[in-house]
């Protein structure tokens, strides 16, 4: 019997397929029922091994500044989250220091991900703490003010509007919160 499988590529397809089904079930559908800890945030004591305490889920202005980053497509151009690439650490990073990596953890609340489809503007997963709202109402105006060659477009009714500004500026700050990371934490002045 098995030397008539060795020529009929029906048996071969459909053993293909039997496997690649079975090893589907077995990365998707089995870890997140025997390991119940994937829909819970991570905690730990430790802060050299990630995020300390509970993540918290945004607060209602944090996600009236969501809902505009999502509004305005600033995801399309900024993504959120460090790679474990030695240029995404120093580009997230700052005066120096070196940005912590993302860790799955870090998007337990967010509904849906946004990570970013692509890295044309600066990563802002690290950008919360880094810059004042002064600056933040500056860059909105008119990003190359600030940033020598940006191909980022002002976003004037942003700066302009109070209430969606502070909201905005809510979000961004919670881009940091993550890790518990601020520069100025790590930087010895």
């Amino acid at each position: 019997m098995l030397h008539k499988a060795d020529y009929s590529a029906a048996f071969f397809v459909a053993a293909a397929l039997i496997l690649f089904f079975i090893g589907g079930l077995l990365t998707t559908v089995v870890p997140p029922i025997v390991d119940k800890s994937w829909a819970k945030p991570f905690e730990n004591s430790d802060p050299a091994k990630g995020v300390t305490g509970k993540l918290q889920p945004l607060n209602e202005l944090e996600l009236k500044g969501r809902a505009i980053y999502v509004k305005e497509g600033c995801w399309y151009c900024h993504t959120q989250q460090t790679r474990t690439l030695l240029a995404d650490t120093k580009r997230s990073g700052w005066r120096g220091v070196d940005s912590p990596i993302s860790t799955p953890d870090e998007f337990v609340y967010d509904d849906p991900h946004m990570f970013g489809t692509k890295r044309t503007g600066p990563d802002l997963s690290r950008v919360g703490g880094k810059y004042d709202e002064q600056w933040h109402r500056a860059h909105f105006r008119n990003p190359r003010d600030l940033v020598q060659g940006s191909i980022m477009p002002p976003y004037p009714w942003i700066a302009n509007n109070e209430e969606d500004f502070k909201a905005i500026v809510a979000y961004i700050q919670t881009l940091g919160r993550a890790k518990n990371w601020r520069p100025e934490n790590d930087y010895e002045r």
